[in-house]
C-alpha cells in the first residue's frame, strides 16, 4: 500500500517559506516541498544519515530549520543536463527582458 503524497505547496505559499529567515522552523512536508523532494525521500534521508540536518522537537516531533535547508540544497551538485537546461533558460529570460 502506497502512502498518498500530501497536496502541493502553490506558488506563493513557497514565496512565503523562501522569505523565512534562517532560524525558522518548517515541518517535513514544507522541507521535501522546497527541496522538491517526496517527504517520504527526506524520511528516508534522515533514518540513513543523509539529508539535511533536522530538530527534534519532543519525542517525535521533526523540525527543519530554513538555514540548513538552505545549506543542504546550495550543496547540491547540477547534473550535467540540469546546469544545460538552466542555462537556456536563462538566456531566454534575458532575451525577453531585452526586448
Amino acid at each position: 500500500m502506497t502512502t498518498p503524497e500530501p497536496k502541493m505547496l502553490t506558488p506563493e505559499e513557497l514565496t512565503e517559506l523562501h522569505a523565512l529567515p534562517d532560524e525558522a522552523m518548517v515541518k517535513p512536508e514544507e522541507a521535501a516541498a522546497l527541496l522538491r523532494l517526496k517527504r517520504a525521500t527526506l524520511a528516508w534521508y534522515r533514518s540513513h544519515g543523509g539529508g539535511p540536518k533536522c530538530v527534534r522537537v519532543g519525542p517525535k516531533l521533526i523540525r527543519y530549520r530554513m538555514g540548513d535547508l538552505r545549506e543542504y540544497a546550495n550543496g547540491q551538485p547540477m547534473s550535467e543536463g540540469v546546469r544545460r537546461a538552466a542555462t537556456a533558460m536563462l538566456a531566454a529570460r534575458t532575451a525577453n527582458a531585452e526586448g
